[in-house]
């Protein structure tokens, strides 16, 4: 009976998750369990399925992701069976990795390290020459906002609970804001100039529709109203697109970014 069916305990050993966050995965049907009196349980055969059918292999590493929702998971080996361990996260050192490999080669002339933050780039003409980018996984809130938009949120290298912090434009680099929605493999651009002084964990917001268009092959756009720390209301234009338009949408984004300085 133990080998055919695993209970949420087991499930949660296996998958590193909290067990609260998987019962709430099996009674919204995100999870293919069935309750038995109190208890839920999975049949081990359904539950290798649900994580084969939901993965998919990094185009740079080779390594192997499951993306569930707005969890993903890096593959490890489990007895004789590869199973998939469910984060909320791709890992740092593999949103860089995307990012490089969208680029290209013949855009990105050096970089920092992989798993630093921030991620330090010399790009070709006409592309800004130093950059140093602050690149967040963007994420389905599960409550607390609109459920038709994403977040990212912002914590800085050495930022602590209860401080605030702004990004660097020290040493002549620009800084970018860039959140990559995993699952649909579709990066983001925000004003990296209209955030500062922001709180630790600041929540920054895509709506849905920009990343579904953006799935679509267009340079997605989306205007947003914002209060910067200077108390002047500034508008933002938001862009969204898949990794063969990532060096348009630079391009873009720092037209924008003149532009508004011009105004302002």
């Amino acid at each position: 009976m133990s080998e055919i069916f695993m209970t949420i305990g087991d499930v949660a050993k296996q998958l590193g998750l909290p067990e609260e966050r998987l019962l709430a995965m099996a009674e919204s049907g995100n999870l293919p369990a069935t309750r038995t009196g109190e208890q839920w349980r999975i049949r081990r055969v359904d539950f290798e399925k649900w994580v084969a059918g939901h993965a998919t292999t990094s185009p740079v590493s080779g390594q192997r992701f499951v993306i569930v929702n707005s969890f993903v998971a890096s593959t490890k080996k489990l007895g004789n069976k590869a199973l998939d361990e469910l984060t909320e996260r791709v890992p740092q050192a593999e949103l860089h990795h995307r990012l490089v490999r969208a680029l290209g080669p013949s855009i990105v002339l050096t970089h920092s390290a992989a798993g630093t933050k921030p991620f330090e780039l010399d790009l070709m003409a006409p592309l800004p020459q130093k950059v140093r980018v602050y690149m967040y996984n963007v994420t389905r809130p599960p409550g607390g906002r609109p459920l038709g938009e994403h977040k990212v949120q912002l914590i800085v290298p050495g930022q602590r609970r209860g401080d605030r912090a702004s990004f660097d434009n020290s040493d002549g680099r620009i800084a970018i804001l860039i959140g990559y929605a995993a699952e649909e493999d579709v990066f983001v651009l925000w004003d990296a100039g209209l955030y500062s002084d922001f709180a630790w964990s600041r929540n920054v917001q895509v709506k849905s529709e920009t990343i579904i268009a953006a799935t679509a092959g267009q340079l997605a756009t989306q205007e947003r109203q914002l209060r910067p720390s200077n108390g002047l209301v500034a508008v933002e234009t938001v862009l969204a697109v898949k990794p063969r338009l990532l060096r348009d949408a630079l391009l873009r984004r720092m037209q924008l970014t003149r532009e508004r300085l011009l105004r302002d």
